[in-house]
């Protein structure tokens, strides 16, 4: 393995000369629970749509409610002095019939299935009633009345816009003024005149309107449906592929840290204490490789950052060259499992590519884990031969896939500082989404 692919583990205070800043990464991939998702808030969950299908449905259903009841009561008065005048039989045959439709439709307000059936039945008997008035009338209502049906006329429209498809609910809006008006130019209708007309208009005009507003917002209503539908769609598809894309990490640094690094270890190995390390980082790449298949997320419970630093200082301790692990402070903290595996990982990394590529003996390594604010921060230094990060090939895995993107995957952040000559320094943090967004 070059110089270039493995990064050395540490940097050191005393180094002379800058030290080039590499690498520093926002956590962008999966977050801690809690947080939204990795590419912002679910629409299935988070996000309500203002105007649904469901909820336009809901309001004309309360909408026609009201106007049933509320026109057709005010409507009685007017029906009971028209009485004398109508058929005994079918006339309060029909305005029982209308006044009946009118309680299913307030009813069909708290049974959301039964709403459109009501708005039919209410429209057809309406225009039943309107229609077979001149069958009704037994003798001439007062000029000064006008038949019954008119106050209702709106109501009519309003359950057939709501009720029918648009160009039946058209047909329908189109027909009840015509009729209206014909009835109201005849002598069972008073012989209205130039008045029938100005009658026949405005109900035209006021029930076009309803019409209009509730295609309109039924159209609308099934945009948004459609649109949160493909948001929704589109958001599951970026899932998985993330959830791909950090399997596919997770694997190039396993393959990297442990079967690279054995088989690399393996060939070079020319002494008994050699061979006896390789053998052992075998056993360590066969482990590795069975937890990776065997877990999955969320199976581990947190660890504390006492765990974390001591599963680092045992991975350390069986490299060629010593690595220091200093005190840092350790509060009562615990981080997901995943972001413990992550962070030991990327540690133990840095520091076998200081082992590597750092120098012998004499350079200096060290491991600080400590706890700051709601989150953890390791270090991994060294005072040795540093490199140009800029120079790494693109095709290498060492500080791209096993450092760098390994603890970006759990959505922590990765910051290499290092120039030739001047020691390493890998800088590697995680913290609860809330701190991170502070």
């Amino acid at each position: 393995m070059a110089a270039a692919d493995a990064v050395p583990a540490g940097g050191s205070a005393r180094a002379a000369g800058p030290a080039r800043t590499a690498g520093v990464l926002p956590a962008a991939g999966t977050v801690p629970p809690g947080g939204p998702g990795p590419f912002g808030a679910d629409p299935a969950r988070s996000v309500r749509a203002s105007i649904t299908q469901a909820s336009v449905e809901r309001a004309f259903a309360i909408l026609i409610a009201v106007a049933a009841l509320g026109f057709g009561a005010t409507t009685v008065p007017a029906v009971l002095d028209q009485l004398p005048y109508l058929d005994p039989v079918w006339g309060p045959v029909v305005a029982c019939g209308l006044a009946a439709s009118f309680l299913f439709v307030g009813a069909s307000v708290f049974a959301r299935r039964l709403a459109q059936v009501a708005q039919i039945v209410c429209a057809l008997l309406f225009l039943v009633a309107l229609v077979t008035w001149p069958l009704t009338v037994r003798e001439p209502i007062p000029a000064d009345q006008v038949p019954w049906p008119w106050w209702l006329c709106t109501v009519g429209s309003t359950a057939a816009a709501m009720g029918f498809a648009p160009w039946r609910a058209t047909v329908y809006t189109a027909l009840v003024p015509a009729v209206y008006v014909v009835i109201r130019l005849t002598p069972v209708g008073g012989d209205a005149g130039v008045r029938a007309l100005l009658d026949g208009v405005y109900t035209a005009i006021l029930s076009g309107a309803v019409l209009v507003i509730a295609v309109v917002l039924r159209r609308a209503a099934t945009a948004v449906d459609a649109a949160q539908a493909t948001a929704v769609r589109r958001y599951s598809h970026a899932i998985r592929e993330h959830a791909t894309e950090v399997e596919r990490v997770q694997v190039d640094a396993i393959v990297h840290d442990s079967v690279l690094t054995t088989l690399l270890s393996a060939a070079r190995a020319e002494t008994a204490d050699a061979e006896m390390l390789a053998a052992r980082m075998a056993r360590n790449a066969i482990d590795h490789l069975e937890a990776a298949a065997s877990d999955g997320p969320g199976d581990a419970p947190p660890v504390s950052l006492v765990d974390l630093r001591a599963r680092i200082t045992d991975a350390v301790g069986a490299l060629a060259a010593p690595v220091c692990v200093q005190p840092g402070q350790l509060g009562s903290k615990r981080i997901p499992a995943t972001v413990a595996d992550a962070l030991a990982s990327a540690a133990l990394q840095a520091a076998v590519n200081s082992v590597q590529h750092a120098g012998g003996a004499a350079v200096d390594r060290w491991i600080r884990v400590e706890q700051r604010g709601a989150g953890v921060h390791v270090e991994v230094g060294d005072d040795g031969a540093g490199f140009d990060i800029e120079a790494i090939p693109a095709e290498r895995l060492g500080v791209r896939r096993s450092i760098v993107e390994r603890v970006v995957a759990v959505g922590g952040s990765a910051e290499i500082l290092t120039a030739p000559g001047s020691g390493t320094r890998v800088l590697l943090g995680w913290a609860p989404h809330q701190e991170a967004q502070r």
